[in-house]
């Protein structure tokens, strides 16, 4: 099976109650429409080019480059936006609100997906899967897009916890992905040959020589782990946050559901469990909900017995979360649903894939349909009924 081989075969819209007005307010609220190009490069490039400071356009969330993708923003109403369209993206100016969005400002997000390349003896297997998707869900993992941070299974915020400032840096100044671009990969690669005389470098790159000139002033690699973007400190701390709570989740379905219904599917971190199916009492005995690991957690017994197996796993404690007084970050608590049940779900026939075909009739595509709340993985559904 193949997703997102074009990008009109991943749609995400987002699901927002915006209240606007024609009559001139605090923000100016646009419509954005985007295609193969990430929420925050556009939101940058609309920053330098129209000299709105980037902290000034409010966003409710960031949708992947890879899709179709609609979604809102918003601006003060004292600035101007000069081009609503270029190649990649359209804009619509809706009105007038009185706040401006917000990370999470939003209901949820509706998709159309495109499934390609599946073979026909999968197609019982998958429809089958999509009658009970409704009613007894998926597990609500964050899916490997929460981790794009994470190079070579290497967790900033691990070495926060563990008071690896050293390594924490490091990791942020030498790490880097295949979407980087050539310029800020050298400068890395050169960081870490010379990472013994890191003093005497000179960087071009202002986030990565920000970060070398505090160590060079202070000597002192938390305080050089301060001068990291603040957006890249919070991005990894989630990220290590959403780690955990999957890992916790795969404990709790290991130990309300009967084994021999659950299997594994790989992720970019390793694998995440699934079910086959549940029955009423397994229904009954998954918790709802499962609270976010934080030093302040406060888990009833069930949760504290799962969280001690991840932690000790980690080779750390509840305690050396707080982490907050070193370096200014902080783990947040909250409870997330254990179960993703999509609302609206459809699932078209099959019909021959013209892509991946090659006039043989033996390969085939399928349209979903359905709505998540916020914070939910489309991808999830699609492991459930595809496998990957």
């Amino acid at each position: 099976m193949k997703l997102k081989q074009l990008a009109e075969d991943f749609r995400v819209e987002e699901i927002n109650e915006l209240s606007l007005s024609k009559d001139k307010k605090g923000y100016k609220a646009y419509l954005l429409e985007k295609r193969g190009i990430e929420t925050f490069s556009l939101i940058s490039y609309l920053s330098r080019k129209n000299r709105i400071p980037i902290k000034e356009f409010g966003i409710a969330g960031l949708k992947d480059r890879h899709a179709i993708t609609r979604q809102y923003f918003t601006i003060p109403s004292k600035y101007n936006i000069g081009t609503l369209h270029e190649k990649g993206f359209d804009m619509t100016f809706l009105g007038y609100t009185d706040k401006r969005l917000k990370l999470g400002d939003l209901k949820g997000n509706k998709f159309e997906i495109i499934a390609r390349d599946i073979k026909k003896g999968e197609l019982e297997g998958i429809i089958q899967k999509s009658k009970s998707i409704e009613q007894i869900g998926v597990p609500n993992y964050f899916d490997s897009q929460r981790f794009g941070s994470v190079i070579g299974n290497e967790f900033i915020a691990r070495c926060l916890i563990k008071q690896d400032y050293e390594k924490a840096v490091k990791i942020y100044l030498t790490a880097y992905s295949k979407f980087e671009s050539s310029k800020v990969k050298q400068e890395k690669r050169l960081i870490l040959q010379n990472w013994s005389n890191i003093s005497k470098l000179r960087i071009k790159n202002r986030s990565l020589a920000v970060v070398i000139d505090e160590y060079k002033k202070s000597n002192k690699w938390i305080e050089a782990y301060k001068k990291m973007p603040s957006n890249i400190k919070e991005i990894v701390i989630s990220a290590y946050q959403s780690y955990l709570w999957n890992e916790c989740i795969k404990r709790v379905l290991i130990k309300t559901i009967n084994k021999k219904k659950l299997y594994s599917i790989k992720y970019s971190l390793g694998s995440l469990i699934f079910y086959k199916n549940l029955d009423e009492n397994e229904i009954k005995n998954i918790p709802q909900t499962f609270k976010t690991i934080s030093e302040e957690i406060n888990p009833n017994n069930f949760e504290l017995n799962i969280v001690n197996r991840v932690l000790q796993k980690e080779g750390i404690t509840l305690e050396e979360f707080n982490i907050k007084k070193q370096t200014g970050n902080f783990f947040k608590v909250h409870e997330r649903n254990i179960l993703l049940k999509p609302s609206s779900f459809s699932m078209s026939q099959p019909t021959i894939d013209e892509l991946n075909d090659r006039g043989k009739n033996n390969r085939f595509k399928i349209k979903l349909s359905f709505a998540l709340p916020k914070g939910s993985y489309a991808t999830m559904i699609t492991k459930r009924l595809f496998n990957q």
